[in-house]
């Protein structure tokens, strides 16, 4: 499957007053690492809502996160991202986040999403929808993208 890596520093901002990470964070870069993983298999999300005024996005639907041990001001984490499975209309990502100085898995988590519109009959009302097969194509391919800035 298609991953996303990114490096991420954990500053000052992302920790409590202890300088151990505040773990909202992890779900910020969950998000990130989500949108970053379809960006980089090429999927337009900007493009496609300009395209199609229906489309409303991959909105979260559920997560949960699992932490190994903390990480603390100045550390530097691996983020990998990838879509684990396919369901109907939704898709799992799963994210993990290694330890750069000091080796090993420091937490995992996990997306579930949904590809969703708005009903053209009532603008209110969200549908999901299954994923366009070219994008669960993208998602497939075996590549590892570092997205590091």
């Amino acid at each position: 499957m298609f991953k996303v890596t990114q490096r991420i520093r954990v500053e000052w901002a992302h920790c409590d007053p202890a300088g151990i990470i505040y773990n909202p964070n992890y779900y910020i870069w969950m998000d990130s690492g989500t949108h970053l993983l379809l960006q980089a298999a090429g999927f337009d999300f900007i493009g496609r809502s300009a395209d199609d005024s229906d489309f409303l996005g991959c909105p979260l639907v559920a997560s949960n996160m699992e932490f190994k041990r903390p990480i603390s001001l100045g550390d530097v984490v691996t983020l990998v991202s990838q879509v684990k499975s396919f369901g109907n209309t939704s898709f799992v990502v799963a994210h993990e986040f290694m330890g750069d100085g000091v080796p090993g898995l420091v937490a995992r988590g996990s997306e579930v999403r949904v590809w969703a519109h708005r009903e053209s009959q009532n603008l209110k009302k969200i549908l999901a929808r299954p994923m366009p097969e070219n994008i669960r194509g993208l998602l497939a391919v075996d590549k590892v993208v570092d997205v590091s800035v």
